[in-house]
């Protein structure tokens, strides 16, 4: 596999590599996708099998043009120099790997520094910057809710990335002492409180304590998932309803947590299970983050709902893949 590399081409491919899916997309520096492509991540089949699939679609959808750059975004921790991982909680058995010298093989690339990596709520954050609705602000948090729950932070017009490449994992602040643990064992943190692997797991240990449901009239319960308890909270399930209403509580305290910290903008939510909380919960959310919010955010906390959609983690990405 073979690819065509030019320093002045306006194309370039970008893609994000997250815990349930990987995205990649050749995209203009305008912030265009073109075209876009999306496999099942599977991390299990290991980094090398990723890699290679990854390749063939860099491959497919750039072989008959040049393109400037590649970049990826990724669930983290990640080093973003060499694009090692370092104990991924969403894709075992990766750590200590990365998937840049892998594409470079597969792809013949001779250059390190043609491919670049990022962590994928940051870049969601700088695509916030450069293309989003808060275009050209400075002080901007961008919120993963999904598999994990991650944060991208823009301070004063700077990426936060820290010491060992782990700001941004607010997923394990500690809003539920002694609540559910995310895969990593943080006691009563965000991620195994509210995101989309926390909310199936929670449903799973209710059900197995005997608390009653309706979901098992249609549902196995080891197939439960987090779309099934938004939709039977919307048919009135007790159950269902009692853990969204957890979710929101303990969303709400981790945002109004965030304001208080960072002092941002806006923090502005994405992912799948912001997604369900937006089109259904939205007021309760924000009521929920004002009840636990410093008396400066009482009024009117800013938090929004990403208008790049699932492709802002790509856009980040295609930002720093046309970088020089």
């Amino acid at each position: 596999m073979n690819i065509t590399i030019d320093k002045n081409s306006d194309l370039v491919v970008a893609a994000d590599i997250g815990g349930s899916n990987i995205r990649v997309a050749l995209v203009d520096l305008k912030g265009n996708i073109l075209e876009k492509e999306i496999i099942r991540t599977n991390p299990s089949r290991g980094i090398e099998n990723a890699g290679y699939e990854i390749s063939k679609i860099i491959y497919s959808i750039s072989k008959l043009r040049s393109i400037k750059g590649i970049a990826y975004s990724s669930a983290g921790p990640i080093n973003q120099i060499t694009g090692q991982y370092i104990n991924p909680p969403n894709l075992t058995g990766w750590h200590n790997k990365s998937l840049i010298p892998i594409i470079r093989d597969n792809l013949k690339i001779d250059s390190r520094e043609f491919i670049k990596v990022g962590h994928d709520a940051t870049l969601a954050a700088l695509a916030e910057k450069q293309f989003g609705k808060n275009k050209g602000s400075n002080n901007i948090i961008y919120l993963t809710v999904s598999t994990g729950v991650g944060a991208g932070i823009i301070s004063n017009g700077t990426m936060i990335q820290g010491e060992n490449w782990f700001a941004g994992e607010v997923g394990h602040i500690i809003i539920n002492p002694n609540g559910p643990s995310c895969s990593l064992g943080c006691s009563g943190c965000l991620e195994g409180n509210v995101s989309r692997t926390a909310i199936a797991s929670i449903a799973k240990e209710k059900i197995k304590k005997g608390l009653k449901t309706n979901i098992l009239d249609n549902h196995l319960i080891e197939n439960i998932d987090s779309k099934i308890i938004f939709d039977y909270a919307q048919k009135k399930d007790k159950l269902s309803i009692e853990i969204i209403n957890s979710v929101l509580e303990n969303l709400g305290k981790g945002l109004a947590s965030l304001l208080a910290i960072l002092n941002p903008e806006v923090i502005i939510l994405g992912g799948s299970v912001s997604e369900a909380l937006n089109k259904f919960y939205w007021e309760e959310l924000f009521e929920q983050t004002k009840r636990f919010s410093i008396p400066f955010y009482t009024t009117a906390p800013p938090i929004q709902m990403t208008t790049l959609g699932d492709d802002a983690s790509i856009l980040g990405a295609s930002i720093i893949a046309s970088q020089d």
